[in-house]
């Protein structure tokens, strides 16, 4: 059973999944002045060394070239029945998409595979194409699917995604109508506009957790928003009779009362305790992530072997590996292992408990030194990168809590606290570096009924971590 919190304080906004009472994925947005371009679609402008190279460079309108790759996405998903990268040109502009964003060593890298999801489909840059998920692996099922050819066009392919097994031909028909004339809108813009720049903005938080998380396993959804709420209700869908909605008060902490406030928390340790008392060391690196399988006192005070702690540990790290968005090569190092038999065992187990995951992932068995090295097609930014950003002390060696999500939920607080008390004056002792941070956000927000009655004094104080409320 599935269960959506929604949770937004002035204009950031958190959201957890929760299946069968356990915390499977956490998304944050706050509006942050990072320009992200994964997902949306460009027109590009070629540089003039451009013409007949595999892979070069495009101005999309940030004043920084992004890197253009010839990669399509969606390849590992659908098979290999045909798909190629479909190439939309005019004059010296390109049609392309954004595949990763800016950071400080590489340029974005952008596809000319255009690729525009919705509940049930992807309409893709692909004249005449039909595809079906491969995870439909009914042959029934496939063959029903197959009756929508009649609706592929010669401005774009169809991919029909995994959601749309058993679904009805009505719905999955509504669902790829409307998504091309989105598509036939984007093309009008190509066309019409003369110099480069965006065409299409990939969807908020909120349409994404409805085009990819609202399922018939989805019982309840909690909201501390009205606003939200309405438009849930009102784009529910066929999901209305099964899904109950609910608007808990501002002040409560939904995610606490929930019983994942603490599993939040721990998104962002390197370390996790595993109940049978080992532990995993889980170090996020720029070129990969590297997994390591502490014994602890798991084989101390029990009778378990090296394999049932492996066993234990590997379903940790799926879980892990889903939950914070972990993407690239992840190196799994395992307690050593003696027996061919124990490693093939293990292997299975790991590779059984990563077949929820969406992302695309390769699995390789394990080897003589006893690891596990598997890639992963990361979906977004690594959840770690939400809310976390370089030291400013130790000069990039560490992570410290980002700025913004620290005066979030200062500001959170104040807000409480205030709700209970309009009259009194709050002070709050804040450190120096978040002033700044602070200050922004109340501006942006001054018009918001939480903000603009609040009473506060703001005091700078270097003593102290972050802040402090008086």
């Amino acid at each position: 059973m599935r269960k959506i919190l929604i949770s937004e304080t002035l204009d950031e906004i958190r959201v957890a999944i929760i299946d069968n009472s356990r915390l499977k994925n956490f998304f944050i947005d706050n509006n942050s002045e990072q320009i992200s371009i994964r997902g949306n679609i460009y027109k590009a402008k070629m540089h003039p060394n451009a013409k007949g190279i595999e892979a070069s460079f495009v101005d999309i309108g940030f004043g920084q070239s992004a890197f253009l790759s010839n990669l399509n996405p969606l390849k590992e998903e659908i098979g290999d029945d045909g798909v190629d990268t479909h190439k939309i040109v005019k004059n010296d502009f390109i049609m392309v998409q954004g595949i990763s964003d800016y950071d400080s060593r590489k340029a974005p890298k952008v596809s000319n595979f255009i690729a525009l999801p919705s509940k049930f489909c992807v309409i893709i840059s692909k004249p005449g194409f039909l595809g079906i998920s491969k995870k439909i692996n009914d042959e029934k099922e496939r063959k029903r699917l197959k009756s929508l050819k009649k609706m592929v066009t010669k401005n774009s392919g169809i991919i029909l995604r995994t959601s749309s097994q058993n679904e009805t031909i009505k719905d999955i028909q509504g669902d790829i109508s409307k998504t091309k004339k989105k598509w036939r809108e984007i093309l009008t813009k190509f066309k019409e506009n003369k110099s480069y720049g965006i065409l299409h903005q990939e969807d908020n938080i909120i349409d994404s957790i409805l085009r990819e998380f609202l399922t018939d396993t989805t019982k309840e959804i909690e909201f501390n928003s009205r606003k939200t709420y309405n438009y849930f209700k009102k784009n529910l869908g066929k999901n209305k009779n099964t899904t109950k909605l609910r608007i808990v008060n501002k002040k409560d902490d939904m995610f606490q009362q929930n019983k994942i406030g603490k599993d939040i928390e721990k998104l962002f340790h390197k370390k996790v305790n595993l109940k049978n008392g080992s532990f995993l060391i889980i170090e996020e690196k720029e070129g990969l992530t590297v997994v390591d399988v502490n014994s602890g006192r798991s084989l101390n005070n029990t009778k378990e072997s090296n394999l049932s702690v492996n066993i234990y540990a590997a379903k940790e790290i799926a879980h892990q590996v889903i939950l914070r968005n972990l993407g690239g090569i992840v190196l799994i190092d395992f307690i050593d292992l003696d027996k061919r038999t124990e490693k093939n065992k293990l292997f299975n187990v790991f590779k059984k408990a990563m077949r929820v995951d969406k992302a695309k992932h390769t699995i390789l068995p394990m080897s003589k030194f006893g690891i596990i090295e598997m890639t992963r097609q990361r979906k977004g930014a690594r959840t770690s990168t939400l809310v976390s950003e370089s030291c400013h002390v130790c000069y990039g060696s560490g992570l410290v809590t980002k700025k913004e999500i620290v005066c979030y939920e200062l500001l959170r607080k104040v807000i409480t606290k205030h709700s209970s008390n309009k009259k009194k004056k709050i002070e709050i002792n804040i450190h120096p570096n978040l002033i700044q941070t602070l200050n922004t956000i109340i501006e942006k927000n001054q018009n918001h009924e939480d903000v603009k009655n609040l009473n506060i004094q703001i005091v700078e104080d270097s003593s102290i971590n972050n802040y402090k409320m008086i």
